[in-house]
Formats: structure tokens, C-alpha cells, sequence
């Protein structure tokens, strides 16, 4: 059987009170990485961080073909212009409103004329 000796438990106790310490400092610091402000400044940051490198990416390759590029956004352009272009061809004016209507009363329905009979005033 083992005897300990009030220094063995004072230092059990000081290895207690270090290893509390230790726990308690970690678990602030996972709280404040788990905080929202800190959760939401991180994920823009790294938002940032892939906008930004999109971006390059998109420079440099902008610049390794310039004629490629124009070609597409050309293309592009083309494709949503396509209903002006095709008024420019056919002549139509884009800027015009249509006529006004002559009135707003919706008009009568044309009456049939039906055959007189043999013998009745016509």
C-alpha cells in the first residue's frame, strides 16, 4: 500500500489547479471561435480570398488571349442584342408606341340581315 505524504497531495492538487487552468483557457478559446461574429468574419475572409483569386485567374487569362476574349464577349453581346439587330434589318423603329384607339367603347357586334319572306314588306 502506498503512503502519501502531504507534498505528493499538494502537487497532485498543483497538477489539478494547472490542468484546470489549461481546460478553462482552451474552452475560452473555442467559444470565441465559435462565436457568430467570428464564424462570419472567417467565412468572408475566405469569400474574399476566392473572389480574389477568381479574379486573377480571369486576368491572366485575359491577358494570355485578348483576341479569344473579344470573340466571346462579341458573341455574347450579339446574342442579347439580337431582337434590336433584327429591327434595324426588318426597319422597325423601337421608340415607337402604338396608336391610340379611336374609342374605348367596345364596339357593337354587325347585325345579320336576314331574308324577307315571300309577301311581307321588305
Amino acid at each position: 500500500m502506498t503512503v502519501y505524504t502531504p507534498e505528493h497531495v499538494a502537487e497532485a492538487e498543483a497538477r489539478i489547479k494547472a490542468a484546470r487552468a489549461r481546460m478553462l483557457g482552451t474552452l475560452g478559446e473555442v467559444q470565441q471561435r465559435l462565436s457568430p461574429s467570428s464564424l462570419a468574419q472567417d467565412a468572408v475572409e475566405s469569400a474574399t480570398q476566392s473572389v480574389a483569386a477568381a479574379v486573377r485567374k480571369g486576368t491572366d487569362a485575359v491577358r494570355s488571349r485578348p483576341l479569344a476574349v473579344a470573340g466571346a464577349a462579341g458573341a455574347i453581346g450579339l446574342v442579347l442584342a439580337r431582337g434590336w439587330i433584327a429591327d434595324i434589318f426588318k426597319g422597325r423603329k423601337r421608340d415607337e408606341t402604338a396608336a391610340a384607339p379611336r374609342s374605348l367603347k367596345p364596339k357593337p357586334a354587325p347585325r345579320r340581315r336576314t331574308r324577307a319572306k315571300k309577301g311581307s314588306p321588305s
